[in-house]
């Protein structure tokens, strides 16, 4: 049966790298904007509060939750922006609810624009906010912008994990050839999150920090790299899906479910089975095994939800949602619904075990609300009584049409 109900650890998109807005270069070796007001470099903070008629007020949050006592400070170029008296364009430290505003001078010269938060020594994160047009035109004919207006001024795990993924020659920078070319895949933007949240928020740094990873900046470039982290021996990918983090694990799904809520439009949803496969049913010592899939057509309504900015495409069916990967420039659509080998029953001699999984494959036009492809299903279960496991399979064709 299609999406039948199965305990599901699900992560849904947030909005954070905005596509429109140019990517800054920034060396991930920087020593920018420490902690406790200082800005990394000597010179002083400066930008917080009005910005006047020559500025213009970029505010934002820093977050996976929010940070609160962290600094932002501002880089062009991969170079530390400063105003007309030489004063690093930082700001004070964010409030309780990880706020923080900057002034950008009008008449900052010409680049790329990034963000850099900092807290103390092993808390860095970045966020990619675009062009100083780009920020002038998002203010509109007022002074003011905000990360409704530019998604980008949103500084999180995230934005981090985008960063360093798309600094695909591992030079500390992202140029905009690289920008241009990256395309977001939210298979690796999770675990190097996943790692960065477990050391701001779950207080992991002992384990996962060392050697050259010493913030979390660091730490999200070596996750994406599949490095062994710190003194864990696992990678991010590994580290995530460790049994003993899913609660770090599941603190970030959260995460992007918040920022996702009201993100989601139905669609109906149909299959047209071509092919199926039931294995006869097996007998031994009074117990039998055998496994069920759905062999005729279906059409249920779902809700689909994409961010082209990360590359996501989250499908809802009966109150589980699951994510798959999208393709922004070509459209294409996998995902994968799986059902984890689980006890389905006991009885005094035998156990049953059940697992499946639900695979779609296709290509998504956004502008139409359409998705076409092919979908794949599994549904099987085994017995302890001799090891003997049954498979059902099921494949055909899928559409599913915005309402």
């Amino acid at each position: 049966m299609l999406f039948k109900p199965t305990v599901f650890c699900q992560f849904i998109s947030g909005k954070s790298m905005h596509k429109a807005a140019a990517v800054a270069v920034l060396p991930l070796f920087l020593a920018a904007c420490g902690g406790n007001g200082s800005n990394g470099d000597g010179g002083n903070a400066s930008g917080s509060g009005a910005a006047g008629n020559n500025a213009i007020a970029l505010s934002g949050l820093v977050s996976d939750g929010p940070i609160a006592g962290a600094q932002v400070c501002l880089f062009s170029n991969g170079v530390q922006a400063r105003n007309a008296a030489g004063a690093a364009l930082c700001s004070t430290e964010t409030d309780a609810q990880g706020n923080y505003t900057i002034a950008i001078p009008k008449d900052l010269a010409p680049g790329f624009l990034t963000l850099v938060a900092s807290k103390g020594n092993t808390i860095k994160l970045a966020s990619a906010l675009g062009t100083l047009a780009q920020v002038t035109q998002a203010a509109g004919s007022g002074t003011t912008v905000t990360s409704a207006a530019l998604p980008s001024a949103r500084i999180t795990h995230f934005t981090t994990a985008d960063f360093v993924l798309a600094d695909t020659n591992s030079d500390g920078t992202v140029s905009k050839a690289e920008f241009d070319s990256y395309v977001p895949d939210y298979t690796k933007i999770r675990p190097a999150a996943v790692v960065v949240k477990a050391v701001i928020d779950f207080g992991q740094g002992d384990s996962l920090l060392g050697g050259q990873a010493s913030n979390t900046l660091l730490l999200a470039a070596a996750a994406v790299k599949d490095q062994a982290l710190g003194t864990t021996s696992k990678t991010a990918l590994e580290w995530a899906g460790d049994a003993a983090n899913v609660t770090v694990a599941t603190a970030v799904d959260q995460d992007l479910a918040n920022e996702t809520a009201g993100a989601f439009a139905n669609y109906q949803l149909s299959t047209n089975v071509t092919s199926y496969h039931i294995p006869s049913t097996v007998s031994a010592n009074n117990a039998s095994i055998s496994c069920e899939i759905n062999t005729g057509n279906e059409s249920v309504i779902v809700r689909i939800a994409i961010d082209a900015s990360r590359g996501i495409f989250v499908l809802e069916h009966d109150g589980i949602q699951t994510v798959g990967s999208y393709n922004p420039k070509t459209g294409a659509v996998s995902l994968t619904k799986s059902d984890p080998l689980a006890v389905s029953a006991m009885t005094s001699q035998v156990t049953y075990y059940t697992e499946g999984y639900f695979k779609l494959n296709g290509i998504f036009d956004a502008s139409a609300g359409k998705f076409t492809g092919t979908y794949a299903e599994l549904s099987a279960n085994t017995w302890s009584l001799d090891l003997k496991r049954q498979e059902c399979t099921a494949a055909g064709s899928v559409m599913a049409i915005r309402l």
